[in-house]
């Protein structure tokens, strides 16, 4: 049994819709580190916590601190 903790993870189309933006957005997004991201395989997936922090730096217009998270890291 793993002692992971366990993260939901999103997919391209889930973030999409929370954020309310087209699948092509998302995708140029995470392509520029614009949006934390990560690769598994050639798809593009998102942690939840991390989308929720990034949302709030976003809305007290903190500078982009995913940023340095944000890199693409293929599993």
């Amino acid at each position: 049994m793993s002692t992971m903790t366990q993260t939901p993870i999103m997919t391209v189309g889930e973030l999409a819709s929370y954020l309310r933006l087209h699948e092509q957005t998302v995708y140029k997004m995470a392509k520029e580190g614009r949006v934390p991201a990560f690769k598994v395989g050639n798809r593009w997936r998102f942690r939840e916590g991390d989308i929720r922090e990034w949302l709030q730096a976003q809305q007290f217009g903190r500078p982009d601190s995913s940023a340095d998270t944000a890199g693409v890291t293929t599993l």
